[in-house]
């Protein structure tokens, strides 16, 4: 029996728990998912029983309680209580105290350790995983259920502490471990409550482990057993019909199965897998394969991707191409490239769609389409032939033509099987409209001119009948451009007739006016010029009435065809009074004026024809004097001026050119007009105009290259004539600047640059025009001439002759020696230039560079005899200093005297000129005594033959 105090001990406590006794059960669901996890694997969160009592008092009792020493069994249970009650009280908080659940820890151990074979200390046991998980002691919490789970296999708590194992190894990420404790639980089966959320985290398990074909068939169980019956296929409809408590296992359980697929490869591995399952006895496609593809395709469209969901959609019409939803599928692909903007992929899904659908096809053997369906094919075939002619549009302006006109066709296509297979669709008028439309600018012009006629005329009244009348008269017109020449006359004939068509049946067409006048320019083209009249007529009475530039059109047909009659003065008088109908800035008007100005071009032709050219001349001027701006003016100046070039009127002639040439800078008649213009020039004595003219022509890269040399050359040569010195300079080095062949021409010219040069006193230019004419001939190889050589001759000589001049001015200074080496340099150079000279082996500068020579070397005798003596010399000093003079300068006379007789010996070989001559005076004044007393005669001096 117990003591009175146990008893007292133990109503005390019962009263205490009578307010507040914590319940002796596993902790709900949301206790073992704390851990992170993903939202759609979670299961629902159950709060917690809010402690409705006072925890803290009762949490006293119990401390009092033990204060009072109960017995053992008491004091136990007592302790066991105060552990449970704290953990239920931090648990309440939301945010425990670690020190306080270390307190219910330390008891439950204490307890066990106490008691190592109490029946209930599975129930601490489980108490105190507890209380490690809520105080973040991971770890002992799983080593604490597994301890659980081997000393109690039998314990009623065994599936709830393998559950909560699993789940906080789930939520460490520990799934192959988390995987074994579910399939523990799943193998209790329904004897647990934690069946199905352990199956459907088992389920979880494998996916995180990518078991993706491990996991399917689970997911695949939770949803057979969770979705209504009967076969599937609208996700969210099927899902609407699963209970409350329910509808998450569901809606998960179909999200996971489809990244499942997905992370397998999409919509084909669907196939793949229901291919694989089929082969397993009682395996095959769950009854709600329908839903399968399509919740993988909303998964897709969800993430936006796209093209993958359109694949999982496609992949369903693989399977089950016969399939009563297949149509519904192909229409969801649709739909997924339009989401994703794959435009050219939706046109072809939509030929893929009408190609399998449309009436006829073998999906519909042994059964009517569906209205759904039909409507769809109508529509697509619709928004086919709408999207290849906007593409074909597109192509067109972009210049695409070959791929413009393909598009075309194939739009004329789709909008053909809406004729055959909708005949009585009400929009069949305005879709033969675009039939028409399409081939007309396809190319087919004469098939879409009947069916514009077939719009117009054959479907009654209808909004469209006009616009179709009017396509079929612009679609003959542009049948017109297109035929063979032979061809055209019919065709316009096809055009006329559709317009005078177009003429009775819609009278109030606003394009009336417009087709009818078009018709009358047709028929003047194909020379019907009465009826071209008389519809003109027709047109001017129609009422409303024309525009004034439809009459003035009609009344041009007129004047046309007065001109196609050639009556020339009546087409001029026609044209000149449809002209002042005209507004200034009518487009029209510059046609008009063209043709006004050729009829009266035409009267010129025919009076130089008949051989009249001064009347013609007078014609082809009064084109420009009636119409200023005349299109065939240039020509018509151009004839005038050949008319009176042929009179050889050369003022008018040149007036004439010079107005063209100022009005027409750039017509390609301009190069004729120049040597035209030139010639009258020189003829009529004009040699700076007629050079000016001829620099221009040079100077046109269009010109041949002979012309432009010719044209260079006469420049130069006139401006020479006109004694214009500065000018001819220039046309002079332009010449021989761009025109180095003939050599000899262009010596001639550098030799007239150096003689220009030194006329302007130009020493500079004058020596580098000799030299230059010198080079050229020098570089001339094959195209030199005796001619070329013999100015370049006569050129180096100059250039000696300059050469020994600078050595002339060089006078012999104090301090000597410095300005003789100067001198003698020059000398030199002089020398050597004169040896050039000579070396041309022309008489005449071979004797002048050999008379020079001797001037060179007697120049240099007397330089030294003069030059200036040094300072304070005495006067015997100086009279030695003079004689040493005379001793160096003795052998440059001896110099002298032997280049002179050179000179002198060419007497033998039958020359004599002026510097022969001059060196035999030469001689006499150097050798008196040998020359001196002789008569200096050409026949003399026989010793020297």
């Amino acid at each position: 029996m117990r003591s009175p105090l146990a008893m007292s001990v133990a109503a005390l406590f019962l009263a205490s728990c009578a307010a507040s006794q914590p319940k002796d059960i596993s902790p709900p669901i949301r206790t073992l998912t704390k851990q992170s996890t993903p939202a759609e694997d979670k299961l629902p969160v159950i709060r917690s029983e809010a402690v409705t009592t006072d925890p803290e008092k009762a949490l006293e009792n119990y401390r009092e309680l033990l204060k009072l020493k109960p017995d053992d069994d008491t004091r136990v249970e007592a302790m066991r209580r105060l552990a449970d009650l704290q953990l239920q009280v931090e648990d309440s908080k939301g945010n425990s105290d670690p020190v306080a659940i270390g307190k219910s820890i330390t008891v439950y151990k204490m307890l066990l350790a106490e008691r190592p074979n109490d029946r209930n200390n599975d129930r601490l046991l489980y108490q105190l995983s507890r209380a490690y998980q809520n105080n973040n002691q991971i770890e002992e919490a799983i080593a604490t259920l597994r301890r659980l789970g081997e000393l109690y296999p039998t314990s009623n708590l065994i599936g709830d502490a393998r559950f909560r194992s699993a789940e906080i190894l789930y939520g460490l990420g520990r799934y192959d471990e988390a995987e074994k404790d579910y399939q523990f639980v799943l193998g209790l089966g329904t004897t647990t409550t934690f069946f199905e959320s352990a199956q459907y985290k088992y389920g979880w398990t494998l996916f995180k482990q990518s078991k993706y074909d491990a996991c399917l068939p689970i997911f695949f169980t939770i949803l057979n057993r969770e979705l209504p019956a009967g076969e599937l296929e609208d996700p969210d409809a099927a899902l609407k019909a699963v209970g409350k408590d329910k509808a998450e296992f569901a809606s998960s359980s179909l999200r996971v199965s489809s990244l499942a697929f997905a992370a397998l490869g999409g919509g084909n591995a669907i196939n793949d897998y229901f291919t694989r399952s089929a082969k397993v006895p009682g395996g095959g496609e769950p009854r709600f394969y329908p839903l399968v593809y399509n919740a993988l395709g909303d998964l897709f469209i969800e993430k936006r991707r796209y093209s993958d969901a359109a694949v999982s959609y496609a992949a369903f019409i693989s399977r089950y191409p016969s399939h009563p939803s297949a149509p519904k599928f192909q229409s969801r692909v649709i739909t997924a490239y339009q989401d994703g903007g794959f435009n050219d992929l939706v046109v072809r899904e939509k030929e893929r769609y009408v190609t399998a659908y449309a009436p006829g096809a073998p999906y519909w053997t042994g059964r009517q389409p569906s209205p759904e369906v039909l409507t769809t094919v109508r529509a697509s075939f619709e928004d086919l032939g709408r999207h290849y002619q906007a593409r074909a549009q597109a192509g067109q302006q972009a210049g695409r033509t070959a791929e413009a006109t393909k598009d075309f066709l194939a739009a004329a296509g789709w909008y053909q099987k809406i004729l055959s297979n909708f005949p009585s669709d009400p929009k069949i008028p305005e879709v033969n409209l675009l039939y028409a439309d399409s081939l007309f600018d396809g190319g087919r012009t004469a098939d879409a001119a009947n069916q514009y006629l077939k719009t117009a005329y054959s479907y009654g009244n209808h909004p469209k009948a006009s616009e179709a009348a009017y396509a079929a008269v612009q679609a003959w017109q542009r049948l017109v451009k297109e035929v063979p020449a032979a061809e055209r006359p019919a065709a316009l004939r096809q055009s006329i007739d559709a317009s005078l068509k177009l003429a009775d049946t819609f009278p109030a067409h606003p394009q009336w006016t417009v087709v009818v006048t078009r018709a009358t320019q047709d028929l003047f083209e194909i020379k019907a010029l009465d009826e071209a009249v008389k519809l003109a007529e027709r047109l001017i009475a129609h009422t409303p009435a024309a525009t004034p530039d439809q009459r003035r059109i009609v009344l041009g047909v007129v004047a046309d065809a007065r001109f196609a009659q050639a009556r020339y003065p009546e087409a001029e008088a026609a044209y000149g009074n449809l002209l002042t109908l005209l507004a200034p800035s009518a487009p029209e008007r510059r046609v008009v004026a063209d043709q006004l100005a050729a009829s009266i071009y035409k009267q010129g032709e025919a009076a130089r024809t008949a051989g009249n050219l001064r009347a013609a001349a007078d014609a082809f001027l009064r084109v420009g004097a009636t119409v200023p701006d005349a299109a065939i003016r240039p020509n018509a100046d151009y004839d005038a001026a050949s008319a009176y070039l042929s009179l050889e009127d050369w003022q008018k002639a040149a007036t004439t050119l010079e107005g063209f040439r100022t009005r027409y800078p750039t017509n390609p008649l301009v190069s004729d007009v120049d040597k035209k213009l030139a010639a009258t020039y020189q003829k009529d004595g004009k040699p700076a105009a007629a050079a000016a003219t001829f620099a221009r022509i040079s100077q046109r890269t269009t010109e041949t290259p002979e012309t432009r040399r010719e044209s260079a050359w006469l420049a130069a040569t006139l401006y020479d004539e006109a004694k214009m010195a500065a000018p001819a300079g220039k046309a002079y080095e332009y010449y021989v600047s761009n025109f180095t062949q003939p050599v000899e021409r262009s010596s001639i010219g550098r030799r007239r640059l150096a003689d220009l040069s030194l006329a302007a006193n130009d020493k500079g230019r004058y020596l580098y025009w000799l030299n230059e004419l010198v080079k050229a001939d020098a570089g001339a190889g094959a195209g030199r001439t005796d001619a070329s050589k013999l100015v370049a001759a006569q050129a180096s000589l100059e250039l000696a002759m300059s050469a020994a001049q600078d050595a002339r001015n060089i006078k012999l200074t104090l301090p000597v020696e410095k300005s003789l080496l100067v001198r003698k340099n020059a000398t030199e150079a002089a020398v050597q230039a004169l040896n050039r000279s000579a070396a041309y082996g022309f008489a005449d500068t071979t004797t002048a560079a050999t008379y020079e020579l001797g001037v060179v070397y007697q120049d240099f005798s007397r330089a030294l005899l003069e030059s200036e003596r040094p300072k304070n010399l005495k006067a015997d000093e100086l009279e030695q200093y003079s004689l040493l003079l005379e001793e160096q300068a003795d052998p440059f006379v001896q110099k002298a005297i032997e280049a002179h007789e050179a000179n002198l010996k060419r007497i033998s070989q039958n020359l004599w000129n002026a510097s022969i001559a001059k060196s035999v005076k030469a001689l006499g004044e150097l050798a008196p005594a040998k020359y001196g007393k002789r008569e200096i005669r050409e026949d003399s001096y026989d010793t020297l033959r």
